[in-house]
């Protein structure tokens, strides 16, 4: 994660009318026992992954890759199908695929997690959630990386599909406005 990426993901989850999302959406996190060798492992497991999804009926998705302690890079995603679906089989479903996509890094079940969203506020939670995290959270931290990816990692996190979006807010303010605004923020994060 660079500061540059982190900044492009928030704009991202920012810029989603929330309220517009109809679909049936399955958080989802996909972990692995051992770490691919390379980036491209990784690579090459999560766009099978999402490839599977799409066959499945994938409206939209959105995702990222972080890193746990002990260097293994796992996958948060929003996946969003028809409102049609049956949960419980979408979800198992989900499971069975990373399963078999990451067979070779032996992936546990009972170590993937999935959860139903219901409705715009269970995205706005998932997304206040992912946007909340900077470079500086354990999970992005260069620390974490495996040493064997330290000079590429690859996109850290994406989305498909079509999603309903706003442009994004800009406000022009004097700058006594800006300043007095920026005291109250600061004084916000230091309590």
């Amino acid at each position: 994660w660079s500061a540059a990426s982190a900044r492009r993901n928030v704009d991202f989850l920012r810029s989603v009318e929330y309220h517009s999302i109809d679909d049936m959406g399955v958080c989802f996190t996909g972990t692995l026992k051992d770490c691919p060798p390379t980036s491209d492992d990784w690579h090459a497991i999560r766009n099978a992954f999402i490839r599977r999804l799409r066959r499945m009926g994938l409206v939209r998705s959105h995702w990222v890759t972080e890193w746990q302690r002990r260097g293994v890079p796992h996958l948060h995603g929003m996946f969003f199908f028809p409102a049609h679906f049956c949960s419980v089989d979408v979800r198992r479903k989900i499971v069975t695929h990373w399963l078999e996509v990451a067979s070779a890094f032996n992936p546990l079940r009972s170590a993937q997690y999935t959860t139903m969203m219901f409705d715009g506020l269970g995205w706005a939670q998932y997304s206040a959630k992912h946007a909340s995290r900077g470079i500086s959270h354990y999970q992005r931290s260069p620390e974490n990386i495996p040493p064997e990816w330290k000079l590429k990692t690859g996109r850290v996190w994406g989305k498909t599909g079509d999603w309903p979006i706003r442009d994004t807010m800009r406000f022009d303010v004097p700058d006594s406005v800006y300043f007095a605004y920026r005291r109250l923020l600061r004084g916000w994060r230091i309590a």
